[in-house]
């Protein structure tokens, strides 16, 4: 499967909205994007966006129809995924135990998401040893 391609902070605003509607329109992702405070894009700014991610290849567009109707083209999980892989590799040099540690250190981690964080990768190692 292609990686997904490199986004600008504006156009992952854009994709996030795509993953919640799951298919939209300019004027659909506009009004949702300027639901938050303090947001009030043009219609042509979210067309350029939208049209960019198309160039990459983030969006899918029906054209077979007016107005033309935007999907995204990757799951948001894999968009995460490889945005996370490229922020640990950037940042933290690709050591996840500093970003973790980083994380707790500076309290940005409550006691009870460490604890479902906790829950989570118990369950998680018994599918990954299933895998194998």
């Amino acid at each position: 499967m292609p990686r997904p391609p490199d986004l600008t902070p504006a156009e992952f605003n854009i994709m996030k909205v795509l993953w919640q509607l799951e298919r939209a329109t300019v004027a659909e992702v506009r009004a949702e994007l300027n639901k938050k405070p303090g947001v009030d894009l043009a219609y042509t700014t979210v067309m350029t966006l939208l049209g960019r991610l198309a160039a990459k290849g983030a969006v899918a567009v029906d054209k077979d129809r007016e107005p033309y109707v935007y999907a995204p083209a990757f799951r948001r999980e894999s968009v995460l995924r490889d945005r996370l892989r490229s922020f640990l590799s950037d940042v933290f040099d690709g050591d996840s135990q500093a970003m973790v540690l980083g994380l707790v250190a500076d309290e940005s981690l409550s006691l009870d998401e460490l604890r479902a964080i906790e829950r989570d990768l118990g369950a998680e190692r018994p599918r990954k040893k299933e895998k194998r």
